[in-house]
């Protein structure tokens, strides 16, 4: 008898209804989420202006869910060639993604220094997300040769980013239940990302009967990492780190 694990099966038919439902999902978190604060912003309700890095930010971030979902479009249409070709476009918004996300966030922790004080703390989720979402989304351009491995990267880049709207949606609710100790953040912040995880999980598990490498490999450094940021938040020597970062080089006057 041999011993090693099956092949896993690269396509499976329920395939086509599990990355439909993520998109779906994506799309109600990405909305419930951010919507009401950007309705909010354009009705002048705002804390501050927004500069042009957060406009190319949400921009960004928009064109990403709208990429994502043409492209499973046009591989459920059989239309694989110009799926291809529009990769290339989604590899070239990944560094847009991540350079804006980073800086859009270090703009608002300015606002944020005189407003709310202890609030650089927090600096360490973007950080979490552009780098998680970064080096997933590249292996995926990557790996795009391999479709199996491809989606999954796919999934796992847009899980860590959209779980920060979830967060949005439900943080808040989450966090009048648990608090924001240690575990409390873990829930608070990371529930919507850990619940698309989880579903990735049981979905290989059903389909296959074991975890493609993607996920065997991703699953566990995410929920690693997540466990590294609540720390580095609650760690003492975070938060003065956190605001030599974002606050601005003294200069001459403009």
């Amino acid at each position: 008898m041999s011993n090693h694990a099956p092949r896993f099966a690269a396509y499976h038919r329920w395939d086509r209804a599990f990355f439909l439902g993520f998109v779906v999902f994506a799309w109600a978190g990405v909305l419930g989420g951010f919507v009401p604060a950007l309705a909010g912003r354009f009705a002048g309700r705002a804390d501050y202006v927004a500069p042009l890095i957060l406009h190319l930010h949400a921009a960004s971030f928009m064109a990403w869910l709208v990429l994502l979902t043409v492209q499973m479009l046009l591989i459920r249409t059989g239309r694989t060639a110009l799926h291809r070709r529009m990769g290339m476009a989604g590899a070239a918004l990944i560094p847009v993604m991540v350079l804006t996300g980073f800086f859009a966030e270090v703009y608002s922790q300015r606002f944020h220094l005189t407003h709310l004080p202890d609030s650089q703390a927090f600096f360490i989720l973007p950080i979490f997300y552009v780098i998680a979402f970064g080096t997933l989304a590249g292996l995926a351009v990557f790996r795009r040769g391999d479709p199996a491995s491809h989606k999954r990267l796919i999934y796992l880049a847009t899980s860590a980013i959209v779980g920060a709207a979830y967060a949005r949606l439900w943080g808040g609710a989450l966090y009048e239940l648990v608090g924001d100790g240690f575990w409390g953040m873990i829930i608070n912040t990371f529930t919507g990302t850990n619940l698309f995880l989880l579903a990735a999980v049981i979905f290989d598990r059903v389909t296959r009967g074991q975890l493609h490498p993607v996920l065997r490999t991703g699953v566990p450094a995410l929920l690693a990492s997540e466990l590294v940021v609540s720390w580095i938040y609650h760690a003492p020597g975070w938060l003065p780190i956190a605001r030599a970062i974002v606050t601005p080089l003294p200069g001459p006057p403009i």
